[in-house]
Order: structure tokens, then C-alpha cells, then sequence
């Protein structure tokens, strides 16, 4: 499957949307769409031009977790108390 740094990215961004108070700031769409995440749920990324972004705001620490796969990027997001 493509995706690379992107997919990595894109990921991220789909684990941050379901966590309630964590606020994206930065995010940017591909121009065509991507094989690895439905179309609208992308965040491209491209060094010195295009980064995915977000803060905190939760009012607790959280914990990324993220595993791979040959085909598929896995990231996980926890409140800690």
C-alpha cells in the first residue's frame, strides 16, 4: 500500500479527531485522493511546506502509541490521569 510519511500523518490525524479537547491547527489535504484513509480524513505532509499540527487541551498529559505492519499504520491516543 502507498503512503509513507502521509499515511503516517493521516493516521495521526484520524486518532486526534476522536479525542475530545485535542484541536487541530495545522492540516492540509492531498490534491488527489489517497488509497490508505477515506477522502477528507488525509493530512499531507512535505518538509519546509505542509505539517499536521495539533494541541493539547485536554487538561491532562496524553499518550501516543503507534505500531505498523506491511500494509498499515496503527496509532493510538490516551488521557492520562
Amino acid at each position: 500500500m502507498d503512503g509513507g510519511n502521509c499515511q503516517v500523518s493521516s493516521t495521526l490525524y484520524n486518532a486526534v479527531l476522536e479525542v475530545s479537547d485535542l484541536k487541530v491547527t495545522e492540516r492540509h489535504e492531498h490534491s488527489n485522493s489517497v488509497p490508505y484513509v477515506p477522502k477528507g480524513k488525509d493530512a499531507a505532509v512535505a518538509f519546509g511546506s505542509y505539517d499536521f499540527k495539533f494541541v493539547n487541551n485536554t487538561g491532562t498529559k496524553i499518550k501516543i502509541t503507534s505500531s505498523c505492519d506491511k500494509n498499515y499504520v496503527y496509532v493510538k491516543i490516551f488521557k492520562l490521569s
